[in-house]
């Protein structure tokens, strides 16, 4: 096996297609909808397209922050990180405000009907009685049925606290779970993801959904590999090298930032999580690498080489790499054991490698990288093996793994400007930079950041 692929997370340079009523609207990125010329684009990092649909994104109207003398810093940051919130849920086309807008109350309804909204969110900042502490007020209004859909108040840190923007995230969440029906959003969420330096060296960072407010995480090994959230966003498991070529697993715990590690070996890589909070990770045992979860027997054996394990929202199934006829492919087969199936495309005779499942938290996709034109590609499938669709076409796209609303892709992208970090929505096609300028890659997507981390 080659040495250099095991060492790569793979879980399953502007704005994609944006999707109206009409259909799809082609921006600045130079993407074709699905079964038109793929041309342009030449210096990119990626090119989406092929299999996405024309679908209705309703248009919505963010209004700026109303505010009190002395609140005016703060109810601007607030109304940025919201409406780019909001923008990247791409959930929603996010309407300009014409300067000849004027903001009443209550709301001019026929006028944003006019301009072509169907939401209108409005907010207001104002000071807790008897306290200091900032209270944002958000509403949320249906503009074609002229009322009042939501409201809520939210207390506010202030703005040099650590839990800032992700407090206005949980908001922005909160907005997208009024305005469609209860769906998931991704604002209050951060990625995990290896930056190497121009040594060689590397470290991990968590950074904000929207790119913002990175950490910086000292691994204290030279070569850290394949970050991996637990699923309360706890902790982050992920492997260092040391300088003897042997591998460490170490179990982070993100709020005490305690560390323990869990196994050492000649090969210890690509750490996930059980949907239960166990540890499972691949480790070598005599010249082969095996899945195993943390104190349990193994799930893989023989010679083959297994990787990269993904488990199914209910445990019941598990999505991994492995190597039977020396073309590494991505297989699924029952925890509670019995035979494997291959569900991706495998051509023999032909460079068709396929890596790094990552299981949908929806249960209904598997996503993983594949050569396609013997360039690394990003595709997803059902757990059955049908429905195959190739997400990416440009440059080299590895290392997908699942936002918790589960039709976001994070993933890792090489091309002549570098490696970096992306993100993908599925349904449209839309995709923006998470990362740019850096060495970035294997990165990962945390569950839903609870209060108080």
């Amino acid at each position: 096996m080659d040495e250099s692929r095991i060492f790569r997370r793979r879980r399953a340079a502007a704005w994609g297609l944006r999707v109206t009523a009409a259909g799809l609207v082609l921006v600045a990125a130079g993407l074709a909808p699905a079964g038109s010329a793929l041309e342009g684009q030449e210096s990119g990092a990626l090119r989406l397209g092929l299999t996405y649909e024309a679908g209705y994104v309703p248009g919505m109207v963010v209004a700026p922050v109303s505010t009190s003398a002395g609140f005016e810093e703060l109810g601007a940051a607030v109304g940025e990180i919201l409406r780019t919130d909001l923008e990247y849920s791409d959930r929603f086309d996010i309407l300009a405000v014409p300067d000849s807008a004027t903001l009443s109350a209550p709301p001019n309804y026929a006028l944003w009907n006019q301009l072509g909204a169907v939401w209108l969110v409005t907010s207001d900042i104002s000071v807790a009685p008897g306290t200091q502490t900032p209270l944002l007020r958000v509403s949320l209004h249906d503009v074609v049925y002229g009322n009042l859909e939501n409201v809520q108040a939210f207390s506010l840190p202030s703005m040099d606290a650590a839990d800032f923007r992700m407090s206005v995230h949980r908001i922005s969440d909160r907005i997208v779970f009024w305005a469609t029906g209860g769906q998931r959003g991704i604002a209050a969420t951060r990625i995990a993801l290896r930056r190497r330096d121009g040594d060689g060296s590397s470290y991990l960072v968590l950074i904000d959904s929207d790119g913002r407010n990175p950490q910086r995480i000292e691994t204290g090994g030279r070569n850290v590999f394949s970050p991996a959230f637990s699923p309360d966003a706890s902790r982050i498991a992920y492997t260092i090298q040391a300088e003897t070529g042997y591998f460490s697993l170490v179990e982070m715990n993100l709020i005490t930032g305690s560390r323990r590690t869990v196994a050492s070996g000649r090969l210890i890589q690509t750490p996930t999580w059980t949907p239960d909070g166990r540890l499972a990770y691949a480790e070598g045992i005599g010249g082969t690498t095996r899945i195993v979860v943390e104190g349990e027997a193994p799930l893989t054996e023989g010679r083959i080489q297994s990787l990269n394990p993904s488990f199914s929202p209910d445990e019941e199934l598990f999505a991994y790499e492995a190597d039977p006829a020396n073309e590494q492919q991505v297989y699924v087969r029952r925890v509670a054991g019995g035979p494997a199936r291959r569900i991706s495309i495998y051509h023999p005779r032909e460079d068709t490698n396929a890596a790094g499942p990552d299981w949908s938290p929806n249960g209904d996709r598997i996503a993983y990288s594949a050569l396609s034109d013997r360039r690394w590609q990003i595709f997803t499938v059902n757990p059955d093996g049908t429905d195959r669709r190739m997400l990416t076409r440009r440059g080299e796209s590895e290392d997908p793994s699942w936002a918790p609303d589960g039709r976001h892709l994070v993933f890792s992208s090489l091309d002549s400007q570098g490696s970096t970090v992306w993100i993908l929505d599925v349904f449209t096609g839309r995709s923006r930079p998470l990362t740019a300028g850096r060495l970035d890659g294997l990165p990962d997507w945390s569950p839903p950041i609870p209060p108080g981390r």
